[in-house]
């Protein structure tokens, strides 16, 4: 059993805080020592220890710590003197994390349906932190009082704790709150702020007290939870039904649910990791990480029963080839009560290439191979093992059915959906670089690939940057086909952004040029070989001591006017930094293709029945391969998506990438 649970803000190196710092704790049992001697026991054990050797579990001075490292540093941590199981109980303060994420990062509808498009765009970054924690621990204690009993957990599921625990979040203020709260300060009459004066009183109109009254009394057929035993939509009201939720079998639905509006949408998200090595021209790893996300608004108790093309979803550690008489079950195979509708230009290109397609090949393409399957609770798993058929009752509102991985390099038919080939030519004469970039997709023709971003590093070391900050103009040249290209200076990297661009293009070039200031290190060099730049990575012991230096008010004067021959830019500080960069070498690709699931996956059936109503239901099904987790979804889905591995798309640059003239 677990005696206390601790909620920490972690030191840092860059800031005043080197300690641990408690923000707030609530105590079980009383077999441990007072939270001072808590704090100051964990924060001795964690700094004795290497950062490579710091794991989730300390053991110190019989007293057991077990943590996770959450956002801005923050962790959350349970101490026991017993025994306790411990994977148990890191399963549990992962729960209790997305949890506090959901109270306190996710803002609900209500508050930001009449927010501007600053206000939303501040929503989808929100993270945990010290002073949210702060401001909300009422919500905080009560989460922990529902969550575990006793130093035994009890109930870590959100759909069923937001309809127990009704205490407001306690939110910071929106620029436009801040702007009614400052209305003792004129407004300038300059005319740009005439013109933003103008848009503030429009949005302030529309935003007022009795447009929002009138608003209300308009019924929206918008799906709204409407509970039967609640007869005014009062968040104070709690549904009687919730409290008899626990004991049952089904936990995480409770009953008397009604929408207007019977809808499921079904996310397919997969996040691409992948690692090429453009010297050797080997594909290093090549994985799609996967999650099927669901948000159910559905009413009553109903039943759902999803179909992929896998046939053998739940075989996670069989790789063997799959005999022809274990196949009879096709998933693919149409079924009348289906209410999933195949556009038929969709099946008759998969027909068409079916027919291209051998026997033998047909069966290696309906193998994906499929791995690391993790189920939601809620589904049953011997519907998996008889049917192959996915049969849940969905919780209410979102939530994620399951996720996968896929090792594409098993697939050889399956090509990397974006390929680039970067050069960078040094021309000593003119002192020139010129950075040239190829680039070519493998998926589909009619589909499109949505903020395509290709980061090309500038090695400091090796090329340095000529920078006038009075002529920022004459120092890049660029053409390209598609998108524009910059240069962004406090990571000296290319930025080459593409809006969309279409699949299976074989050709899309980029030509970027830049001043080098100096090439002495260049001139007698007749190649760029790979030691050449793996000894740039090292950090130069000279750059050390340039924070050190001594502290000059003159000199710090005339920078900051630019004047006695001193220039006001920041550039070369940078450089100098940038030089420590270990990573110089890898190009990295940001992107999200639509309607696309690289691994192959696809949801052929879906059906919903529910008893009692025998309503017709509207599936909505999407797909969606990218290589991170920020293009093209909603935060809410987007944070549930998030896999705890970042995928990265990247390029490693070999000697054959750089040329000299």
């Amino acid at each position: 059993m677990v005696s206390a649970i601790y909620i920490l803000n972690g030191p840092l190196v860059d800031t005043q805080i080197l300690h641990f710092e408690l923000l707030l704790h609530r105590g079980y049992h009383n077999d441990v020592p007072d939270e001072s001697f808590i704090l100051s026991d964990f924060d001795a054990a964690y700094k004795r220890l290497k950062p490579e050797e710091r794991c989730p579990f300390i053991f110190s001075n019989g007293i057991s710590y077990t943590y996770i490292q959450c956002d801005n540093n923050i962790f959350i941590m349970a101490v026991s003197r017993s025994n306790i199981n411990v994977m148990s109980i890191i399963t549990f303060l992962h729960n209790f994390y997305r949890i506090l994420f959901q109270y306190l990062c996710v803002k609900p509808k209500s508050l930001t349906e009449f927010s501007n498009k600053e206000d939303q765009i501040l929503n989808t970054i929100l993270r945990l932190d010290k002073d949210r924690i702060i401001d909300n621990f009422v919500i905080i204690y009560e989460l922990l009082d529902e969550c575990m009993d006793f130093g035994v957990a009890q109930l870590t599921d959100y759909n069923i704790l937001k309809e127990y625990i009704k205490v407001e979040t306690n939110w910071a203020k929106s620029t436009s709150q801040i702007l009614d709260d400052g209305n003792e300060y004129e407004l300038s009459d300059s005319k740009s702020d005439d013109e933003f004066n103008e848009k503030y009183k429009r949005d302030k109109k529309k935003n007022s007290k009795a447009h929002q009254k009138k608003l209300k009394n308009i019924k929206s057929t918008h799906n709204q939870a409407i509970k039967t035993d609640v007869l005014e939509s009062i968040d104070t009201k709690i549904n009687s039904s919730i409290l008899r939720t626990a004991a049952l079998n089904i936990s995480w639905r409770p009953k008397g649910i009604f929408y207007a509006k019977n809808e499921i949408y079904i996310d397919i998200i997969e996040n691409c990791e992948f690692y090429y090595d453009l010297e050797t021209e080997i594909i290093k790893i090549n994985e799609v990480h996967g999650t099927c996300v669901v948000k159910s608004l559905l009413s009553g108790m109903p039943t759902c029963k999803l179909g992929f093309n896998e046939h053998n979803i739940s075989r996670i550690g069989n790789d063997e080839t799959y005999d022809e008489e274990n196949e009879t079950h096709d998933s693919n195979s149409k079924r009348e009560d289906n209410q999933l509708k195949v556009e038929p230009d969709e099946e008759e290109e998969d027909e068409q290439q079916e027919e291209l397609l051998s026997e033998k090949t047909k069966k290696q393409r309906r193998r994906i191979p499929i791995r690391n399957v993790q189920f939601h609770q809620c589904i049953e798993l011997g519907s998996i093992y008889k049917d192959n058929l996915i049969c849940f009752v969905p919780p209410d509102d979102n939530f994620t059915l399951l996720t996968y991985q896929v090792e594409q390099e098993k697939q050889r038919r399956k090509l990397p959906l974006i390929m680039i080939k970067p050069t960078y030519r040094i021309h000593r004469i003119t002192k020139k670089l010129q950075v040239l970039c190829v680039l070519s997709t493998n998926f589909k023709k009619k589909l499109h690939c949505n903020n395509l971003q290709i980061r090309l590093p500038i090695n400091p070391s090796l090329f340095p940057i000529k920078y006038d900050n009075r002529n920022q103009t004459d120092d890049l040249k660029y053409k390209s086909e598609l998108g524009d290209v910059s240069y962004k200076v406090d990571a000296s990297e290319l930025i080459w952004n593409i809006d969309q661009v279409n699949g299976a293009r074989k050709s899309i070039k980029m030509m970027a040029e830049l001043s080098l200031n100096e090439i002495n290190h260049l001139e007698s060099l007749t190649t760029i070989d790979q030691s050449l730049l793996s000894n740039l990575m090292q950090p130069d012991s000279n750059d050390k001591d340039s924070d050190t230096e001594e502290y000059d008010t003159k000199k710090e004067l005339d920078q900051y006017y630019g004047v006695n021959g001193v220039s006001s830019s920041l550039f070369d500080k940078l450089q100098k930094k940038l030089k420590r960069k270990k990573d110089h070498n890898h190009v990295s690709l940001r992107f999200s293709i639509p309607m696309l699931a690289y691994s192959g996956l696809k949801l052929n059936y879906l059906r919903v029945d529910e008893e009692s109503m025998k309503y017709s239901c509207f599936p909505w099904v999407r797909y969606v391969t990218q290589s991170e987790s920020n293009f093209g979804l909603d935060s809410k889905v987007d944070e549930i998506s998030r896999n705890d591995k970042s995928c990265n798309y990247r390029f490693k640059l070999g000697s054959n990438c750089f040329q000299l003239f």
